[in-house]
């Protein structure tokens, strides 16, 4: 094989899988079960009224309104890159959710883990406190006595 039918067949492959690549998601997107794909597509879209809220949650008239469009659309076949780029051609671009912005999993769990290791550091704290000392004799040695303090040492 020459250097340019070599590279042809490169190329052949890398379109190929270009062309895959845009095919399977399209494909698998629509093999969503509706429930699903809808419940997305609401937590996708922030409700215009105060954009602080995906629809889904939302209680406000254009939310409610907003979510049973969405079940319409779903179920008469739309994308949802076609649904959701209705929604930013009447609202603008703010009314998508930024993926960025969204919590994960191991938020909820940071406050919880904080209070655990300040009880286990308040604990130790308190034990150390608490512990005596304790003087290390061998068996049958003599300990010996603690010299008696006067009053006039303690400055009183």
């Amino acid at each position: 094989m020459s250097h340019s039918q070599n590279a042809a067949a490169t190329y052949g492959i890398a379109f190929a899988i270009a062309a895959g690549m845009l095919v399977l998601p399209a494909r698998s997107q629509n093999s969503e079960d509706p429930p699903a794909r809808i419940a997305r597509l609401e937590n996708a879209v922030l409700a215009p009224c105060c954009y602080r809220e995906p629809v889904a949650r939302h209680q406000s008239e254009i939310a409610i309104k907003m979510r049973l469009e969405i079940e319409k659309w779903v179920a008469g076949g739309r994308s949802d890159g076609d649904i959701l780029g209705t929604y930013v051609e009447r609202y603008g671009s703010k009314v998508l959710v930024d993926p960025r912005s969204i919590p994960g999993w191991w938020t909820p769990w940071i406050p919880w883990m904080a209070v655990i290791l300040a009880t286990g550091f308040g604990f130790w704290r308190v034990q150390r406190w608490q512990a005596k000392p304790v003087l290390a004799t061998a068996p049958g040695a003599e300990v010996p006595a603690l010299p008696d303090l006067e009053d006039e040492e303690l400055g009183g």
